[in-house]
């Protein structure tokens, strides 16, 4: 699929998050058999169409639980679920509160932000390790980046988040990938620890080998950290994986902004990138 038709049917699929979105149906609105299409989806974007579809209405319900008083189990027959206790289980296993504890919090992130990309965001899936990285990247061109990898970002306060990253780019050691200036990956170390306290990678890069490249320009350092989902979070695409597969190993678990979450830890000198 070419990326014109895999952005015609993202918008699709947003217009229509509150009705049947099985795949036979989405991938006959895109013109493919269903094999082509699962098979061409999870290849571009990293998932599968129903976790993509999922995620986004357990956002947009998580959203409307904040920002509205209409009753929980209308909320969940809107967004998809067949009641209120199958939506409260998935919700939970996701945001790992219950639905009506989370709408006391009056607390609001994102698993999954709808993936509409521009032209120059498409262009990152055709530059395949024609990218360059630099030391250097304002929090203008790491804010859109975050948004787009928002579902490696665990509980992101788009506010604070805003005010973390101007901080690190003006205290940190930045390392940005990027395609003639469009962010591709961007990790942010503290020069002091070896902590990367930022780590974002494009949905449309993933298959790549960026994120070895960013670790690459780190070698410098006898040991790197970072913290990510712990084991079987059901809100982990994949990243957890991915890190070990590089050679991060498990270290302490954490709370961070009231999340669970793990330390990793690499030894850059003993892995082969």
């Amino acid at each position: 699929m070419r990326s014109a038709e895999h952005a015609a049917t993202v918008d699709f699929i947003e217009r229509s998050l509150h009705t049947d979105l099985h795949l036979d149906r989405v991938a006959a609105r895109a013109g493919y058999s269903p094999y082509h299409f699962h098979r061409s989806f999870r290849r571009t974007f990293g998932l599968t169409l129903h976790a993509y579809i999922r995620r986004r209405r357990l956002t947009e319900a998580a959203r409307a639980l904040v920002a509205t008083s209409e009753p929980i189990i209308d909320i969940a027959m809107r967004h998809g679920f067949s009641g209120q206790q199958s939506f409260t289980n998935v919700f939970s296993a996701h945001y790992g509160t219950p639905p009506a504890a989370w709408r006391r919090a009056q607390r609001f992130f994102p698993l999954l932000l709808p993936y509409r990309f521009d032209e120059s965001e498409w262009q990152l899936s055709r530059a395949g390790s024609g990218l360059d990285v630099t030391g250097r990247a304002d929090a203008g061109l790491l804010l859109p980046l975050s948004l787009a990898a928002v579902d490696m970002l665990p509980a992101l306060d788009v506010e604070q988040h805003t005010g973390a990253l101007g901080r690190q780019a003006d205290t940190r050691q930045v390392f940005f990938a990027h395609r003639e200036g469009q962010g591709a990956a961007a990790m942010t170390v503290d020069s002091a620890t070896g902590h990367i306290e930022y780590l974002a990678v494009h949905p449309l890069v993933r298959a790549s080998s960026v994120l070895s490249s960013l670790l690459r320009a780190a070698q410098d350092r006898p040991r790197l950290s970072i913290t990510t989902f712990r084991d079987g979070d059901s809100a982990d695409l994949g990243h957890r994986r991915a890190l070990l597969r590089l050679g991060f190993r498990p270290a302490p678990l954490r709370v961070e902004f009231g999340y669970p979450t793990q330390l990793l830890e690499f030894e850059p000198s003993g892995a082969s990138l």
